[in-house]
């Protein structure tokens, strides 16, 4: 079974963003193991830049990224429809090594060091989303694809 991990900077301070997540991984149990990391933001200070404040956060993440897929998120990526991203996901667990690890980055975004670690950059809108929110949309959009793969009736 497929391994999809979330490695998110950022706190888990809304229980109903919490929550709804949970309700997703627990959903998509039946198709993949699914696991979030949190990675602590880097307290911003008006004298420190936002690219040193990046680098802070991608020594975290790094850390949490494995052999496999490393994907980031953010706006500038990849973009695709719900059929495409069913696709594509589909297509990366075929492929992957058991490990699919998406990296939503902090307020700044993600640092080029990651940058230059991941696969791939994908957008799941072209809007900004809290980083919560981000985890939310990216996992309920992993369980539509998913059920689309397998034919469950979810994504009708």
């Amino acid at each position: 079974m497929i391994k999809l991990r979330i490695i998110a900077v950022g706190k888990d301070k809304d229980t109903w963003v919490s929550e709804a997540c949970a309700h997703y991984i627990k959903l998509l149990k039946r198709f993949a193991v699914v696991e979030v990391k949190i990675v602590p933001s880097t307290k911003a200070a008006p004298s420190i830049p936002p690219d040193q404040i990046m680098r802070r956060e991608a020594e975290r993440i790094s850390t949490l990224m494995s052999k496999g897929f490393n994907i980031a998120l953010a706006n500038r990526g990849r973009k695709m429809d719900t059929d495409e991203f069913a696709k594509w996901l589909q297509a990366k667990i075929d492929t992957s090594r058991g490990i699919i690890n998406f990296i939503i980055g902090g307020p700044h975004g993600l640092h080029r060091s990651v940058l230059s670690q991941v696969s791939e950059v994908v957008s799941l809108s072209p809007l900004t989303f809290s980083h919560q929110l981000v985890r939310l949309v990216l996992l309920e959009q992993i369980y539509r694809a998913l059920s689309i793969t397998h034919g469950t009736d979810y994504h009708k």
